[in-house]
């Protein structure tokens, strides 16, 4: 593990940890996203899962569709940076553990 701290150019402030799973290219780790989750909970334990974002195809849990709203967040790097200001700010999320095999990134709170 390595990559903790803070984020050089992103206006949030959540902790950033990047969790690598490294080993020879026949064996690649899980990108299931409920399996992602378990690793994130289990290292930062008492932390628990307030969203995701999949870096692959942008996808996230967004506060403005739960609350009835259109997306805002881009599938981009700003989008992505924007998504954190929203999950730290909206959904109380405290540490972004990011997956780097799987460009995904697990927020807990």
């Amino acid at each position: 593990m390595a990559d903790a701290g803070r984020n050089e150019g992103r206006t949030d402030t959540l902790a950033r940890i990047a969790v690598n799973l490294d080993g020879p290219a026949e064996y690649r780790g899980t990108e299931i996203i409920g399996d992602l989750r378990v690793i994130a909970e289990t290292l930062y334990y008492p932390f628990k899962f307030v969203a995701f974002w999949d870096g692959q195809t942008g996808n996230h849990l967004c506060p403005q569709t739960q609350a009835g709203g259109a997306c805002t967040h881009s599938p981009d790097d700003a989008g992505r940076a924007a998504y954190a200001v929203a999950v730290e700010g909206e959904m109380k999320g405290e540490l972004e553990v990011f997956f780097p095999h799987a460009d995904l990134s697990i927020f807990l709170g």
